[in-house]
């Protein structure tokens, strides 16, 4: 797992050394910029092949999301956009077991992502750029809650605590969206505006190989069958705000040059620079 890891950080770095390369030679108009973003995500769990599992109902629960990015730009048509995320992933479901029993059960794990997102624009102007976006993402759980509520045999509400027994500690996804981007100058400062819509899965199983050993404690007793795979999913709305690197040092070179120190002569000789 850590040679996987290791070679996925190698890949995520050269790509986006590539790509600043790229931008630096091929998109002058466009300055890389860096900024935070924050909004909702509403998490799932796919159920991959666990009939019973996959046919429980999930509750809509959204959770916040937030982060920092940077935008490289690569050409005129793509950016690409590093970003750290913090990410909620779980699922909430309520169902009556054929027993009678009624339970509802919540998970609520909180990640770490390092993402890497390639936006495909169309710049029809500086304030309107729509994009589709694609890109992969890796991530490490943090910490997260597990809630188990029943009725039967014995009335049961309790929480425990998310660690190695009960999931996994990597993540690793895919993702793909739309968006729409703005740029513009607020007096001398520029501003990057950007909102987007993505749909998230992840391609790593979550159970931990204790679950899959039996060796870890079973809380929803009624419905936890370790078969098959556990995968998250969501899908994510966000707002991102940021700031172009190049354009502050451009309007004081602008500045410094036009405004305050003309060039200018008299009986062939130069003054006031």
């Amino acid at each position: 797992m850590k040679k996987h890891i290791l070679i996925l950080g190698l890949l995520l770095s050269m790509t986006t050394f590539t790509m600043a390369q790229m931008g630096r030679g091929n998109n002058q108009n466009e300055p890389v910029a860096i900024g935070i973003k924050g909004g909702l995500n509403l998490p799932q769990m796919w159920y991959l092949g666990n009939k019973a599992l996959s046919q429980l109902d999930q509750k809509m629960t959204f959770t916040p999301t937030g982060g920092l990015f940077i935008e490289i730009p690569a050409g005129h048509i793509l950016m690409i956009a590093p970003e750290a995320m913090f990410v909620q992933r779980g699922t909430d479901i309520e169902y009556e077991h054929f027993s009678g029993t009624k339970v509802h059960y919540t998970m609520n794990v909180s990640y770490v992502d390092l993402r890497l997102p390639f936006e495909f624009r169309w710049p029809v102007s500086s304030y309107f750029q729509p994009f589709l976006l694609v890109g992969a993402e890796a991530g490490m759980r943090l910490f997260g809650t597990i809630h188990i509520n029943r009725t039967s045999p014995v009335e049961l509400d309790q929480s425990i605590a998310v660690g190695d027994a009960n999931m996994g500690l990597i993540h690793a996804g895919a993702f793909a969206g739309v968006g729409i981007r703005s740029r513009f100058n607020l007096g001398a400062m520029g501003m990057v505006v950007k909102l987007s819509a993505s749909y998230h899965q992840g391609l790593l199983d979550t159970y931990s190989a204790m679950e899959k050993e039996g060796t870890a404690q079973s809380v929803n007793v009624n419905a936890y069958q370790i078969t098959g795979s556990r995968l998250p999913r969501g899908i994510e709305a966000t707002l991102g705000i940021a700031i172009p690197l190049e354009k502050m040092a451009d309007d004081a070179c602008a500045t410094f040059s036009h405004d305050r120190y003309h060039r200018r002569s008299r009986g062939g000789r130069l003054f006031g620079f």
